[in-house]
């Protein structure tokens, strides 16, 4: 049996990327991750992709493999691989968080320079950020959420 893996990335976003790219990957992941019991959360700032992913060693394996052949990341680096015994982001098939001004002292928190970079990341920088932009979603609750959503928000999160 594959252990529970977390399992999070960073990478740049390609240079076509349009708006609706972010809806595009946000709607995929939400229709495929939950039939293969996969959840976890996407945060997008200053032309990045942070994601944490959540489930089964070779379920997690084999969309990190489709995710590097997908034009829409370029130069994407895995900050943190390790087994896990309970999962961060459970509730969400795959949460979603976008840097506005509201939540941008927590992105420049852990950044080098005054622009957000995930891919200097540390392993624990990467989890704890995480951790703490999915606490903050959490906050604004489901109802915030599900509006913010279809309007590229400062938060947003599948509802529980």
């Amino acid at each position: 049996m594959d252990p529970m893996i977390r399992m999070i990335y960073a990478s740049r976003i390609s240079p076509n990327f349009g708006p609706a790219d972010v809806h595009d990957i946000l709607n995929t992941s939400r229709r495929n991750n939950q039939p293969l019991g996969l959840t976890g959360m996407l945060v997008f700032a200053d032309g990045f992709f942070l994601q944490a992913l959540e489930g089964a060693r070779s379920k997690i394996n084999t969309l990190y493999a489709k995710i590097l052949r997908d034009p829409r990341h370029n130069q994407s680096a895995i900050l943190s691989y390790q087994e896990i015994d309970k999962r961060l982001f459970g509730d969400w098939s795959m949460g979603y968080v976008l840097s506005t001004e509201k939540n941008r002292s927590l992105f420049l928190a852990y950044s080098l320079e005054a622009r957000f970079s995930p891919l200097d990341l540390s392993a624990k920088a990467a989890e704890n950020i995480l951790s703490e932009l999915a606490e903050h979603t959490r906050r604004i609750g489901p109802s915030a959420a599900s509006s913010a959503a279809s309007s590229a928000p400062a938060a947003s999160a599948e509802a529980a």
